[in-house]
């Protein structure tokens, strides 16, 4: 119960957060010093937030056990590629 509660308010935060990073530049201030790529940032938040929130809405909407697994599997991945590009968002870009 507590990690949906996380959830239900982690989905719309991150998805605000990557509207207003791609939207107007705008970086939380805990990010502001390691992120050197912005865009990225943005997109990895908008990916997490939409893992998390496909991961909520899906699991309890099918009767089917096998496709409750299938939607949370689904909903995890998204949300790991989240996290590995904002992980990417903090490296220098390579240099040509």
């Amino acid at each position: 119960m507590f990690l949906q509660c996380i959830e239900v308010v982690g989905a719309p935060v991150l998805i605000v957060g990557g509207v207003a990073t791609l939207g107007g530049g705008w970086l939380p201030a805990l990010y502001r010093s390691s992120v050197r790529r912005p865009v990225m940032f943005g997109w990895a938040q908008l990916t997490a937030g939409a893992g998390l929130a496909i991961y909520l809405v899906g699991a309890p909407s099918t009767n089917t056990p096998h496709l409750d697994l299938a939607v949370k599997t689904f909903g995890t991945a998204v949300w790991v590629f989240g996290l590995a590009l904002a992980g990417l968002a903090e490296r220098e870009p390579r240099r040509r």
